[in-house]
């Protein structure tokens, strides 16, 4: 546990830099989507996640942090556990642009939050199709990070308008919970296994790469 919370924080510690321009980022998104769809820009914390596995290929840091007494299941899964701080980043941005928006007068969404919740749930299965294909790359995945962050950023400003008047998004904001425990359970369920699963084939390539 102490070597995965070494790990993260290393990540961390590589974004200092970078947090300015993630922070660029979301005022661009909440500029475009002046109205409540801003609430989506929390999907931009997986820039967080996009530049950490850059510094790693660019810097050879994982070359370095095999070295170390860690072994490569704590890499990987610290790579997934990082979506936790990374995410709360992004809860905070979106508290942010929600205060921002009261301030200056714009129209909030009464379902602001459930479309923020929605959005963090998004994250870490977005961040499961992202990571196996980081490790299937391995160094060469340059190009396919500034191809990820052009879509990343690009989902947001679609999907945030597009969403946020969409019939189907209506209908989960007034769903009733309590009527649907079932559904939401099996949903629950294979949500955890896409993590499982994605993880597993991350681990699995990463130890099969000659480092």
């Amino acid at each position: 546990m102490f070597n995965l919370l070494l790990l993260i924080r290393k990540d961390i510690i590589l974004l200092r830099n970078f947090i300015p321009l993630f922070l660029l980022s979301i005022l661009f998104v909440a500029y475009v989507q002046l109205d409540s769809s801003s609430m989506f820009a929390t999907f931009q914390s997986l820039l967080l996640l996009v530049y950490s596995c850059s510094m790693d290929a660019q810097n050879n840091n994982t070359k370095f942090v095999i070295g170390l007494p860690v072994s490569r299941q704590e890499i990987v899964l610290a790579k997934y556990l990082s979506l936790i701080p990374y995410s709360f980043i992004g809860l905070v941005c979106s508290l942010v642009l929600f205060l921002i928006s009261f301030l200056f007068g714009y129209s909030i969404s009464p379902v602001y939050w459930i479309g923020v919740s929605l959005t963090l749930l998004m994250i870490p299965v977005t961040a499961s199709i992202y990571l196996p294909i980081h490790y299937w790359l391995g160094y060469k995945n340059y190009y396919f990070n500034i191809f990820f962050n052009v879509v990343i950023t690009i989902t947001t400003i679609n999907a945030g308008s597009s969403l946020s008047h969409s019939s189907v998004f209506s209908k989960i904001t007034h769903l009733k919970l309590q009527d649907h425990l079932v559904q939401i359970g099996l949903i629950g369920i294979v949500y955890l296994f896409i993590l499982y699963f994605s993880y597993k084939i991350s681990l699995r390539l990463f130890c099969r790469e000659e480092l």
